[in-house]
């Protein structure tokens, strides 16, 4: 088949230049920056609210450590920030990393969007290795003996200026999975399981 070969189809036909400059442009077009996510003049755009990218504020209590970036550009997650979103977020008993499920940051990020880009989401507990987990189960926390934390599919969070009741609504109203309210620890778990609350 040659560049003038026509391919017929419905009654409409095509050459085959023709059908290759189509998908060209639409190739091109696909790879280019997002062009169409420009901000409204004299209003600031909320983190991880410009179509085409997603990012995130997050803070980890326990290490001091945070992450303000996208996470997320055309179409595929940026591999260095979610290596340093994984770093932020490993078990800080032990050190101990495991990758993180993009869900769970998207998750976040979407949280993130309705909160405002102003106050980071603080990380209690992420990743949680298998010893830290049972530990903490044996310990009387309440922490279940099979947890999406030792997956890195679930985080506790708080963030300052709200109440631990709001988070956990506006996690409800996402439907992303589970969401466990501990007002008495000051946190809300979030997880890509199923869709459960407690």
């Amino acid at each position: 088949m040659n560049d003038r070969t026509e391919v017929e189809g419905d009654g409409v036909s095509f050459t085959r230049r023709g059908v290759l400059g189509v998908f060209a442009a639409l190739a091109t077009i696909a790879a280019a920056p997002d062009v169409f996510a420009a901000p409204i003049p004299g209003r600031k755009p909320a983190l991880g609210g410009a179509r085409g990218v997603r990012a995130v504020h997050l803070y980890s209590v326990n290490t001091g450590e945070r992450v303000k970036a996208p996470y997320w550009q055309n179409g595929r997650y940026i591999g260095e920030t979610m290596k340093t979103i994984s770093r932020i977020m490993r078990d800080h008993r032990s050190g101990e990393q495991h990758r993180i499920d993009p869900l769970l940051i998207d998750a976040l990020c979407a949280m993130q969007m309705r909160l405002g880009a102003s106050k980071p989401i603080e990380i209690i507990s992420g990743y949680r290795s298998p010893e830290s987990n049972e530990a903490l189960r044996l310990a009387g926390y309440g922490v279940a003996e099979h947890s999406y934390h030792m997956q890195g599919k679930a985080v506790d969070i708080r963030v300052p200026g709200y109440r631990v009741s709001q988070l956990s609504k506006m996690a409800k109203m996402m439907r992303r999975g589970g969401v466990g309210t501990y007002g008495s620890g000051n946190f809300v778990h979030i997880d890509t399981g199923p869709i459960r609350y407690w």
